[in-house]
């Protein structure tokens, strides 16, 4: 019964939302564009603004050369130091991670050691247990 309720409550409100958005698209379909598109005086006119000044800046304009060996060259120095960089994070992080490997192997071993320890004594005590009231 409440699975027939809840499915109840859901188209309702989904009905609702539909019905409110349906509505709220006809109160302000008409109202969405604006009636003065024609209408000059929000908007700057930069063609005004392009008279004979910039006939007159192009022939002084200053040119940058681009030398593409020393681009070359410092794309090359940059991609060393970070290959050099990667190398050295490498040699870190299998460092880490063999110091990590030893480190789980000897706690492994101790656990072990200690877990073994412990059943050994339970069933020592249990045997002895049962052979004094078989007594």
């Amino acid at each position: 019964m409440a699975k027939k309720f809840g499915k109840f409550l859901m188209f309702t409100a989904f009905a609702g939302a539909a019905a409110a958005g349906a509505y709220y698209y006809l109160q302000n379909k008409n109202s969405s564009c604006p009636e003065d598109l024609d209408d000059d005086d929000d908007y700057d006119s930069f063609s005004s603004d392009l008279g004979d000044d910039t006939e007159d800046d192009d022939g002084s304009r200053n040119y940058v050369d681009l030398d593409l060996e020393k681009v070359e060259n410092a794309v090359s120095n940059a991609a060393d130091t970070a290959k050099d960089a990667v190398k050295d994070a490498v040699e870190t992080a299998g460092d880490a991670v063999k110091d990590a490997a030893e480190t789980a192997k000897e706690a492994a071993k101790d656990v072990a050691e200690t877990t073994e320890a412990k059943v050994e004594e339970f069933f020592d005590d249990d045997d002895d247990d049962n052979s004094a009231d078989s007594v």
